[in-house]
């Protein structure tokens, strides 16, 4: 499993309202496989494998990984499905870390391409809610959700573009409120432009460990992942709005009424990223 390094954290700021033309277009919310229980990615509740009640229906998703033991010393981290917890529907992903010290250990959880319009700006949400009898703590060790855009020419092979990234402390930034309540559920949110000749983007989420000192414990939960557009506009475009925005007095904003997440402008990356070999 690669491993995505830290590599900037977000900058949240108030965002434009997206028009009422706006279009979904990929949304899930962890509704298949079907479980009945809370059941690990490696007792069925793998969002990436075909749901044996839906024969030829394709998962939404290319790949889930996660990883429960990687020894006495260094904990581990185990990713599925429950029924115990949503945000919609009945579902929702749990990523567990148990007395997790070591570094960049986490669970994966990738889509399949998306088809998209290049030119467009793009909206990508992730809904997220911390445990209340087993939260993360923000301490000096703790997760941080990765996410990366990345673009294509055509499905998967063929890269375009800057790929986009976000990092984003769980279950928030020290001192700060959290991006994951222990009550209610938080979107996370970031905005960007598709290159020009875009047809399709792959999202990639890891919930990795960080590399401070610590044991990590803890339950959190994700659901209804959504990519929505509005109008044309360029990439350049996008952050030229973005920036009048963010200087505004009276910036508006397309939060939900009832809560306050996380939305923020993605940033191309002006580095590779490491890839560091797994444990």
């Amino acid at each position: 499993m690669k491993h995505l390094v830290p590599l900037l954290f977000a900058t949240a700021i108030l965002t434009p309202a997206f028009s009422a033309s706006a279009g979904v277009v990929f949304e899930d919310g962890f509704e298949t496989p079907v479980v009945t229980s809370r059941t690990p990615r490696a007792n069925g509740g793998d969002i990436s494998k075909p749901d044996p009640s839906k024969p030829g229906e394709k998962p939404a998703w290319s790949r889930f990984e996660d990883q429960p033991n990687i020894g006495a010393e260094g904990g581990g981290v185990v990713a599925g499905l429950t029924n115990q917890m949503a945000h919609k529907g009945t579902q929702s992903l749990f990523i567990e870390a148990s007395k997790l010290s070591a570094p960049y250990i986490g669970a994966l959880f990738v889509t399949r391409p998306i088809p998209i319009e290049g030119g467009k700006y793009y909206k990508a949400s992730l809904w997220g809610r911390n445990d209340a009898k087993k939260p993360l703590i923000a301490a000096m060790a703790q997760l941080f959700l990765k996410v990366q855009v990345e673009f294509f020419t055509d499905e998967g092979k063929t890269e375009t573009g800057e790929t986009q990234y976000l990092l984003q402390p769980l279950p928030g930034g020290r001192g700060r409120p959290p991006t994951t309540p222990q009550t209610g559920w938080n979107p996370v949110s970031m905005r960007f432009g598709a290159p020009a000749n875009a047809k399709f983007m792959v999202v990639s989420f890891r919930c990795d460990s960080s590399a401070e000192k610590g044991a990590i414990s803890g339950i959190v939960y994700f659901d209804d992942f959504t990519v929505e557009t509005d109008q044309k506009q360029s990439a350049d475009d996008l952050l030229e709005q973005l920036i009048k925005d963010a200087n505004s007095d009276t910036p508006s904003s397309d939060a939900q009424p009832d809560a306050k997440g996380v939305d923020a402008v993605a940033s191309p990356a002006a580095t590779p990223v490491p890839t560091p070999a797994k444990p």
